[in-house]
């Protein structure tokens, strides 16, 4: 038995001997193979070399990948003489020059590889080292070596044989710029007709950046040269704050703008070297207007009205119901795309650059809105829905202006007409058929023009010449042809101003005004005086000792008046009735509009004959503010890119925006005091006609008024008439 039992000790005592042995083999050939030329994984080879020239003693470092890192497993020769060997890294070998050496090949030995390394040149000539060994255009680098100073040529440097430009030598130093599209390559120096070559350098530069614009997480893309293919060792900044680099490659990098972007230069950092790129411009998310229609079938041509969009195309996406649709074509304000069926029911998102907004749901349905033609009117209107799944059958159909049911007059499977309710308001038209609805992509405005009193038939007013609205919507009007002001009720009534019960009798009345306690104020021009009527009808003199034109008032209760005949300019006049004169104006057109800052705007006929408008502010300057000097003309814009003719009527509306009446151009404009964008609110055509905004038709819009409502009064001198602007 014990001799059994020692059997069975040898044999498990043999096995794990050799089984040892086994791991030791194994750790020693991996070992041996690491140690001559490279691991399991990596192919050892030789990538670059430097310098390539110089005197005996020099070190040249020897580049490459898959190294071992034992010192004792190398050997290096120079034209066959023995060379020491300093260090090792499995990236890297140094090695000296022999002395007593001839010019010839470096060769490495590593184990049981052998590589030839290149040629070294012995002279006095050696570019030793470069610093930085990367950067973009324009940046400096400093060569640094032996023999470059030279009493015939100076020294030229190249890289990857591009010419340089030589900034300072001295014999073991030269500054010089990196040329533009040096690519990647070693950096030479040329002296005396000797050429010695360095390191390789990398050169850096951002060719292209996409997008340009978009805010916190925008995804953008950098394309170019020379970028670490590791992520995390190129830094990038957006106008100085730091973003994530999510992706990279030597060619391109992907990074997310930060939190708190501001717009400003992009910039990539590498190895200490700053690459400035394009601007990155933030802009808002993207806005959704309108999308028309809301419902639809497959096929059915989606307009997306708004802003910020992209006009890049592949900038902009659209979801439905989270279901990508792609974009036929984009501007800044307005995308357009096929609905493709098939996305289901669901809200309308668009993201530009990452921006997303989310919009109004959409139908996937067979009935649908596509547009309202017109989209405002009034009672009575005449209005066509053009759209898809209608019934032909008119009873079949149900349509309602914000809630309110009309009548079908006519019907096809994509076209509706009917008439605008009598209790028309301003809101969405909704179509129901059958079990479906649906709902316009805009909405319908309670909108037009009427006349509220006068026409170009009538007698009922002399010559009108400004007109002003009080608390309770009656209009009063200085008629220069009778030496009166006319009051219009709401329903049209026309009477006299009087004062107990008496009319008052005017010179020559030309501009007025009436404050938020419904005092009116009348610029008498042939009195030359200002005349001040309460409601319980007292009857002053408010100022006076010049001839007043166009009058307005400030918050504080300075009248600011425009004084007639060229050159007379402007009065500022207290409520205690002194004046001063304002700085600046020339020759008023229009009456003036003042902010609540004292900062003035109107129309001059001395600076620019009507057709532009001028701010004024107190002690400070007077400018062009929007419009042109020029013989006037018509054009929506920015500041001086948009164009007036005949500013005659300006008044700030509840949205603190101006609304300017043009004369000649029957237009009325809205102008907003922060940014001069100028838009049209009306255009029309000559002529006396009522109708919607598209219809009506004016003679000269002379000067205007808003009610409490934030209808406009207008007088239409030519047409001897006072017109309302339904905008509600």
């Amino acid at each position: 038995m014990k001799t059994l039992k020692m059997n069975k000790f040898k044999k498990w005592s043999a096995g794990v001997c050799m089984l040892l042995a086994l791991l030791v083999t194994f750790s020693a050939c991996k070992k041996d193979k690491q140690e001559n030329g490279g691991g399991t994984n990596v192919e050892a080879k030789v990538t670059s070399y430097y310098p390539n020239s110089g005197k005996a003693g020099t070190l040249v470092t020897v580049e490459g990948q898959g190294f071992g890192t034992s010192i004792n497993n190398y050997s290096a020769t120079v034209s066959g003489k023995n060379a020491d060997v300093i260090s090792v890294t499995d990236k890297a070998v140094v090695l000296r020059i022999p002395a007593d050496g001839i010019t010839g090949k470096i060769s490495l030995k590593a184990g049981s590889k052998t590589f030839d390394v290149g040629t070294y040149t012995y002279q006095d000539l050696s570019v030793k080292d470069v610093s930085p060994a990367n950067g973009p255009a324009g940046s400096q680098i400093r060569i640094i070596g032996e023999g470059f100073s030279s009493t015939t040529t100076p020294a030229a440097v190249l890289i990857n044989n591009v010419a340089a430009l030589v900034v300072s030598v001295s014999d073991t130093l030269i500054v010089a710029e990196v040329p533009k599209d040096a690519g990647f390559g070693p950096i030479s120096v040329k002296v005396d007709g000797k050429e010695a070559a360095g390191r390789n350098f990398t050169y850096q530069a951002i060719t292209t950046m996409k997008p340009l614009t978009g805010g916190a997480n925008t995804r953008v893309v950098l394309t170019g040269i020379g970028f670490e293919s590791v992520a995390a060792n190129n830094k990038v900044d957006f106008n100085g704050k730091t973003a994530a680099v999510v992706e990279g490659t030597d060619k391109q990098l992907v990074v997310l703008a930060p939190d708190g972007v501001a717009t400003g230069p992009l910039s990539v950092t590498i190895n200490g070297q700053k690459i400035t790129g394009q601007t990155f411009t933030v802009v808002g998310k993207p806005v959704i207007n309108t999308v028309s229609p809301l419902s639809g079938p497959k096929g059915t041509q989606m307009t997306i009205q708004g802003d910020i969009f992209s006009t890049v195309l592949d900038e902009n996406k659209v979801y439905i119901n989270n279901v990508e649709v792609p974009v036929k074509s984009v501007t800044a304000t307005a995308i357009t795309l096929t609905i493709p069926g098939g996305t289901g029911s669901g809200n309308i998102r668009v993201v530009v650059n990452d921006q997303a907004t989310t919009g109004p749901a959409f139908k996937d349905q067979t009935l649908g809105i596509a547009s309202l033609t017109p989209d405002n009117g009034l009672a009575g209107t005449t209005v066509t829905i053009t759209g898809t799944g209608f019934s032909t059958n008119a009873s079949e159909n149900k349509v309602y202006f914000n809630n309110v049911l009309t009548s079908v007059k006519s019907a096809t499977e994509t076209q509706l007409v009917v008439d605008a309710p009598v209790n028309l308001s301003t809101g969405i038209v909704k179509v129901a058929v059958g079990g479906l609805e649906t709902t316009s992509p805009q909405i319908f405005k309670r909108a037009g023009v009427v006349t509220l009193a006068g026409g170009p038939t009538t007698s009922v007013f002399g010559r009108l010449q400004g007109i002003a609205v009080d608390s309770h919507d009656n209009v009063y009007a200085t008629d220069a042809g009778t030496g009166l002001v006319k009051k219009i009720t709401p329903g049209g009534t026309i009477t006299n101003l009087q004062a107990n019960g008496t009319d008052i009798h005017f010179s020559s009345p030309n501009g007025i005004y009436i404050d938020s306690q419904d005092n009116i104020y009348v610029a008498d021009q042939g009195a030359s005086q200002v005349r001040k009527i309460t409601p319980s009808g007292q009857n002053t003199v408010f100022t006076g000792g010049f001839q007043p034109g166009k009058i307005t008032m400030d918050a504080a209760g300075n009248m600011y008046v425009g004084l007639a005949g060229f050159g007379a300019g402007m009065n500022k006049v207290t409520p205690t009735g002194s004046y001063t004169k304002v700085n600046g104006p020339v020759w008023l057109a229009s009456r003036p509009a003042v902010d609540a800052a004292g900062t003035i705007y109107y129309s001059d006929n001395g600076l620019d004959g009507g057709t532009g408008i001028h701010r004024t502010i107190p002690g400070v300057s007077t400018t062009l503010f929007a419009g042109q000097y020029s013989s006037g003309g018509y054009a929506d814009g920015i500041g001086r890119a948009a164009m007036f003719d005949g500013v005659w009527g300006l008044v700030y509306n509840s949205e603190n925006q101006l609304v300017v009446g043009e004369r000649n151009n029957r237009a009325i404009r809205l102008v907003n005091p922060a940014t001069a964008a100028v838009t049209t609110i009306l255009k029309a055509s000559y002529g006396f006609t009522d109708g919607t905004l598209a219809e009506a038709k004016f003679a000269t819009i002379e000067d205007l008024a808003i009610g409490k409502d934030g209808s406009l009064y207008v007088l239409d001198g030519a047409n001897n008439a006072i017109r309302k602007v339904i905008l509600k």
